[in-house]
């Protein structure tokens, strides 16, 4: 297996970023600048010794001694070896500019690798969302593909594309109609036909970029339904003919799709789908495949899938080390990760706001205040923030029908902390209230925008220092042309102090408290 995976590592065609990489080093002059030193080092020499053995005969020849000979000879000797030193100092320093300027290319290719990778996933998440559970499902594909290839002595580069991009497999069922793909009871033949497109679709999506990783993940959508037998599609590959990156994808996939629900049935046991998959081995997968995935099975224990962790608060701290330390980096792919799989083993959304989320938030607000952060890397965590907060929204809120009381949340212009307020927002939004959210409101605004939506609860964000007695002021005014409208202050929930005390109204102080903090309002209202 390992030399079939050595042959499938060196294989023609699947090195475009090296090639890039080599490319933009010579366009970037470093290469020539580099022979040029050396080309000039040497003829600096070769004129220093000519010199010498010149001014050696020169010497001799007017009729000086051996020894001032000598010592032309020796002078010009010691021009030439600091010559060769002031040379030798610059090459290094020429190599080690290259050298900086390499890495500095790779990393910045890579980046822009991963970037792209992470904008196809984001549509792979999209599918998921239609026919799998919440994204998971293509977590899980990365991470199993990953420990496969390892297993199996795949090359670092090999795996770091695979973990990109395994997760793109069925990225071509965006293409599948949603009557077909959630269909609760069997397939047609016409219907099985067109679920089968979703290899060639996906391949159609990201084949052809300059990036290795979606070339890899062309090749894995392509590949990835074939079979070791040849019965498979889309174009009946057998054998090794099927590129190792899709039957090892191939494998992976079903044991994933039997241990997980579906729409038509319930997840099979990881016992039942373990013989079911060595009754396929020589058949549906590559048997030394199948035979290492067991290995690698048998090494994550007695449920690899499910990894369900018999502490909760143990889940939820790492959750949050490795979301808040992901967000930090820059690493979207990895903090959305962190969140799925939290997802998987049975953290609510509530949770994953009150004790992952909102933590992270005052994580980044204070390292970006000591200056440990800069506010480009603080807005690209807010971005990726926004981005899980979205998929968690989707989540949570999906088949909920909008039918209770009407809530407004409105953060006031200048107030930072607007993605907590979007929690307790999203929050409240599960629950089933009717909720508007308005964010950079002015005060004199917010009498309007409450006219407007005629709310039953006003739910506040932050209050800045300064601004107390005019907010006071400008809630009184509006709780007196609104006299049944209920007030809280969601300002130590959502990242602010704690604010004074005010006649008549509420304040929250754990963002997982909304929906209890409102109901208890409403309930209080209802009672007068």
């Amino acid at each position: 297996m390992r030399e079939r995976a050595a042959n499938a590592n060196g294989r023609d065609g699947r090195e475009p970023a090296r090639a890039l990489v080599r490319g933009l080093r010579e366009r970037a002059g470093a290469t020539p600048d580099l022979a040029r030193a050396r080309t000039l080092t040497a003829r600096a020499l070769a004129a220093c010794a000519l010199l010498g053995v010149c001014a050696a005969v020169g010497a001799g020849a007017a009729g000086m001694g051996a020894t001032a000979a000598v010592c032309a000879l020796a002078l010009c000797a010691a021009a030439a070896a600091a010559g060769w030193l002031l040379g030798a100092r610059a090459r290094i320093d020429l190599e080690e500019d290259v050298e900086r300027r390499t890495r500095d290319l790779k990393r910045a290719l890579s980046e822009l690798e991963i970037a792209q990778a992470e904008t196809v996933q984001r549509l792979s998440m999209a599918v998921e969302f239609r026919d799998e559970d919440t994204g998971a499902h293509i977590e899980r594909i990365g991470r199993f593909s990953v420990l496969l290839a390892e297993h199996i002595g795949m090359d670092e580069e090999f795996c770091e594309r695979l973990k990109h991009a395994a997760p793109l497999h069925d990225v071509g069922k965006v293409a599948i109609p949603d009557a077909i793909l959630m269909k609760p009871g069997p397939l047609t033949p016409e219907e099985r036909a067109i679920i089968e497109t979703h290899a060639e679709e996906g391949h159609r999506l990201v084949r052809g970029s300059s990036s290795a990783i979606l070339d890899m993940a062309a090749t894995i959508a392509l590949s990835h339904q074939e079979k070791w037998d040849g019965s498979g599609y889309p174009r009946g590959l057998k054998g090794e003919a099927i590129p190792i990156e899709g039957r090892i994808v191939a494998v992976v996939d079903v044991f994933d799709a039997l241990t997980s629900d579906r729409v038509y049935r319930k997840a099979f046991s990881v016992e039942d789908a373990v013989q079911m998959m060595r009754e396929q081995r020589g058949r549906h997968f590559d048997p030394v495949l199948l035979d290492a995935f067991m290995e690698v099975l048998g090494q994550s224990g007695p449920d690899a899938r499910a990894r369900l962790c018999a502490d909760p608060g143990a889940l939820v701290e790492q959750t949050l080390e490795t979301f808040a330390l992901a967000l930090q980096r820059g690493d979207a792919e990895t903090a959305e990760g962190a969140i799925a799989v939290a997802i998987e083993e049975g953290i609510t959304p509530t949770v994953l706001h009150a004790e992952v989320i909102g933590p992270t938030l005052r994580r980044l607000r204070r390292r970006a205040q000591d200056g440990e952060i800069d506010a480009d890397r603080e807005r690209l965590a807010h971005t990726i923030i926004k981005r899980v907060l979205a998929t968690l929204r989707r989540y949570m809120t999906g088949a909920t029908e909008p039918t209770r009381a009407r809530v407004l949340l409105a953060s006031l212009d200048g107030d930072s902390n607007t993605l907590g307020l979007q929690m307790v927002h999203d929050q409240l939004a599960a629950a089933g209230f009717r909720t508007s959210l308005r964010a950079c409101v002015t005060l004199d605004g917010l009498g309007a925008e409450v006219d407007r939506e005629s709310p039953e609860v006003l739910v506040m964000g932050t209050v800045s220092d300064g601004v107390e007695d005019a907010v006071e002021r400008a809630l009184r005014d509006i709780r007196a042309a609104h006299p049944h409208l209920r007030v809280v202050l969601a300002g130590p929930a959502v990242g602010g102090a704690l604010p004074r005390e005010l006649d008549g109204l509420a304040v929250l102080e754990r963002v997982d408290e909304s929906v209890g903090a409102v109901e208890e309002l409403l309930t209080a209202a209802a009672a007068v």
